[in-house]
């Protein structure tokens, strides 16, 4: 006889809309390896003082581990951006995932300072989890939508500002050093001696 395997229990799923702060006390007071998840829906996002992103959708996993939470998943969304050939804004998709650790303020347990000792160093980028034990995902969200995005962004094949793409065919090099080219196309070949 085939046994099955009991289902493992499922995890439900949190839904936030247009907020990216939670609260994650009784996270920190269950084991390492306990696990929520998350779904994020942000109408706007600030991505830079100049620079939005809209109609945001997040998957987030939070695992708690020995010092803190790891939060792990996937955005995307529709960034505004500024074309490099015609300077006008248009809508950028951008997709990307992310991991960020979480290290809390305050001890759950005790209510004291946390003291991480050697585990936090001086190049360490965990977020703080505040003093009341919220974390806010905007963060992250917010730096992996930037580097998602393109160096040279451009609204497409139909853009009416001029070509920025560096020509692969030739390079004509800076037109003031044409002379010394020159010189050198005409220079005998310098023999060893």
């Amino acid at each position: 006889m085939d046994a099955k395997q009991p289902e493992p229990p499922r995890i439900p799923t949190r839904v936030l809309v247009n907020d990216t702060v939670i609260n994650v006390a009784q996270l920190l007071l269950e084991p390492v390896g306990a696990v929520r998840l998350l779904q994020l829906k942000l109408d706007w996002l600030a991505l830079d003082e100049d620079m939005m992103a809209r109609d945001i959708e997040a998957k987030v996993q939070l695992l708690r581990i020995s010092d803190g939470l790891i939060a792990s998943g996937d955005v995307q969304g529709t960034a505004i951006v500024e074309c490099v050939r015609c300077l006008e804004d248009y809508d950028q998709p951008f997709q990307a995932s992310f991991d960020q650790q979480y290290r809390p303020l305050i001890d759950i347990q005790s209510g004291m300072l946390a003291d991480y000792g050697e585990l936090a160093g001086s190049d360490d980028e965990a977020l703080d989890i505040d003093a009341v034990h919220e974390l806010d995902l905007a963060e992250p969200l917010r730096q992996v939508a930037i580097v998602s995005l393109p160096m040279n962004p451009s609204c497409g094949p139909g853009c009416p500002g001029p070509d920025v793409s560096p020509d692969n065919d030739e390079d004509d090099g800076d037109g003031r050093l044409s002379i010394l080219a020159q010189l050198l196309e005409d220079a005998p070949e310098a023999v060893d001696s």
